[in-house]
Parts: structure tokens; C-alpha cells; sequence
């Protein structure tokens, strides 16, 4: 059966959509992505401002947005939303299209202008498109508190992801391939922090986050991390020992911090902390304080995509200040 172009990507967005959803391990139900028509979505530009009226005419070309392979009804969209949408920077009340056209001083203009772009040639309606603009450069920047977390990377570089998983968690154990790898290509300009969201839905979940928790007060986090992840079927106490002996963890100590108050203490900062950013379920990823929402996003492309843009947007890597020896990376 023949499939038109526009209909075959819309299939493919279906089915990506699908993937990223699926594996995710929930808390709350993940809700369907709300689109821009609704009052709830933030979205750049003036507090409260209505998007613009489009302007009429045939699309522009517009300086540094490739649209070249676009088709002519995904033109005429990607068209209608960078010209009814406001720039991203506040301060620059104007659309996105004039914010491009007359290189006002916002850098990330270009790359959201870009973004609508991928996401229309990609199968994206305007409405999810538009969503995920909201989502990308929207005013909603949480502020997340990361003392006291195991971290990979300069303290003070430019990209600080944040990520909140379950060990149990399927999902959360095949973000780990990306993540690491996203560590090594843009090192030293990337910090990867981690917390724990243990569900109940996961019997083991939550000694599972304790033996990570006892593992940090001895500053082995990341190799404990790690066996956790490549071992998910296999989180029994015995199990969780043996590890921490792989790991050389002073035994005693590590016993009295897996059942301590203080490992219940952290889990429970860090949930809440999650509760409050929105998490419906993990892994829960905020970059730079905004939500890499897997409903919208995938981790393969999309996740190194977002840190390049983040990096253009900041000034480049030069702009990515080095300095700050990485917490707990032995």
C-alpha cells in the first residue's frame, strides 16, 4: 500500500511517541502532551501575551534555518508558527520570525526557529510542534538544588543535567548508554547530576537507591551505579552486598548507611524535589532547569541535539567555563 510522504511521517512521529512513552516508568500517569492553544502551555514571549496575528505572503527564507526540505504545506506551517510565536528572550517582543530576520539580540532565535523546522520535516503537526517550542524555550526554568548529589563533570560547566531514575526501572537503565555517552563528546562542558526516584511499583527500588546512597558517603557512587543498572533483575540484600564489595565499600559502614535515617532522608528530598519540578514518571531529565520531556523528545538524536543548541546558545564551547573537580568520580 502506498503511504504518502506527509502520511508516512506521521507515522513515524506515532511511533517514536510511542517508544519514548511506553518504556517510561511512572509515578503519575504520563499525560498526553498539551498544545499551545491551551492557556496551561508556557510559551516565550510577553507575560500573558497572545500569539501575533501571522502576517500574509509566501514563507521567507529565513537567515541560519535550514527549511530545504520542507514540502510546501509543512513550509506554509512552519511558516505560520515562527510568525505567530514570540521570540524566546522576553525583552524581544516581536515574533520569531522578525527576531530572526533582523538578528535581534537573542541567540536562541535560530535554533528555536530550527527547532519547529525538525519537528515538521520529522511528522510533527503544528500543534506538537508548538509544544515542543514551549517546552524547549519556554519561560518554565526550575530550580533544582544539587548540593549533596553524586555529579560527573565540572561543577560550573555551562550544561547541567539533572536526572532522577528508579534502578528497577527498564527505562531509566537504557538512558544510561546515552547519558555516558553525551558525557564523553561534550566533556568538560557537560556535568551529569543524579538523584533517586524509587516507585512503588518496585519492590527493590527503594534498598536499590539506599545502596547507591551508602556507596556516595564512601565516594564510590558511579561504579555502584553502575552494577545496579547492568544488574536490574538482581537487587536482593545479597545482591546489593555483593556489589558493595565489587565496589570496595567498607562493609560495616556500608550496612549502617544503607538503613540509616540519613538514606531516607535523601530519598525523600529527592522525590519531592522531583514532585514539585512535575515528574509523572522516570527518568525524569531537566537540562539547564528545563524538562527534556521524553513524550516530546527522544534521547537518540534529540538529546544531543538539545545540548549543541544549548552550547550555540550560551556562546559556544569557549563560553563553557572548566575548573571543579567532579564530585564522587572514582
Amino acid at each position: 500500500m502506498f503511504i504518502p510522504r506527509s502520511g508516512a511521517r506521521r507515522l513515524a512521529l506515532a511511533a517514536l511517541l510511542a517508544l519514548a512513552a511506553l518504556p517510561g516508568c511512572g509515578g503519575a500517569e504520563r499525560q498526553e502532551p498539551q498544545f499551545a492553544d491551551s492557556p496551561d502551555v508556557p510559551l516565550p514571549g510577553p507575560p500573558g501575551a497572545a500569539p501575533l496575528d501571522a502576517p500574509g505572503g509566501a514563507p521567507e527564507q529565513l537567515p541560519g534555518v535550514d527549511t530545504a526540505e520542507l514540502v510546501r504545506r509543512e513550509r506554509d506551517t512552519w511558516w505560520q508558527l515562527v510568525s505567530q510565536l514570540y521570540a524566546p528572550c522576553s525583552e524581544q517582543a516581536v515574533s520569531l520570525a522578525q527576531c530572526v530576520r533582523e538578528s535581534r539580540a537573542c541567540a536562541a532565535c535560530a535554533p528555536a526557529a530550527q527547532l519547529l523546522a525538525d519537528k515538521i520535516r520529522g511528522g510533527a503537526s503544528g500543534a506538537e510542534a508548538q509544544a515542543a517550542y514551549g517546552v524547549r524555550f519556554g519561560p518554565d526554568v526550575k530550580q533544582i538544588d544539587l548540593a549533596d548529589s553524586p555529579s560527573r563533570g565540572p561543577e560550573r560547566a555551562s550544561i547541567q543535567i539533572v536526572v532522577w531514575s528508579d534502578f528497577e526501572c527498564p527505562s531509566c537503565g537504557r538512558a544510561v548508554p546515552y547519558l555516558d555517552e553525551l558525557i564523553e563528546r561534550h566533556a568538560p562542558y557537560v556535568r551529569l547530576i543524579h538523584k533517586v526516584y524509587p516507585l512503588r511499583s518496585h519492590p527493590h527500588a527503594d534498598a536499590a537507591a539506599r545502596a547507591a546512597i551508602a556507596a556516595h558517603r564512601q565516594g564510590r557512587y558511579w561504579p555502584m551505579e553502575r552494577l545496579l543498572f547492568e544488574n536490574q533483575q538482581r537487587l536482593e540484600e545479597k545482591d546489593l552486598l555483593g556489589y558493595a564489595q565489587k565496589v570496595g565499600l567498607d562493609m560495616a559502614r556500608f550496612r549502617a548507611d544503607m538503613a540509616g535515617e540519613a538514606a531516607a532522608r535523601v530519598i525523600a528530598r529527592d522525590k519531592a524535589e522531583a514532585d514539585r519540578a512535575g515528574l509523572s514518571g522516570t527518568p525524569f531529565i531537566v537540562i539547564n532547569g528545563r524538562e527534556f520531556d521524553l513524550a516530546l523528545f527522544s534521547l537518540q538524536g534529540e538529546l544531543d541535539r538539545w545540548i549543541e543548541t544549548e552550547l550555540a546558545i550560551l556562546g559556544g564551547r569557549e563560553a563553557a567555563p572548566g575548573g571543579g573537580a567532579p564530585r564522587d568520580a572514582k
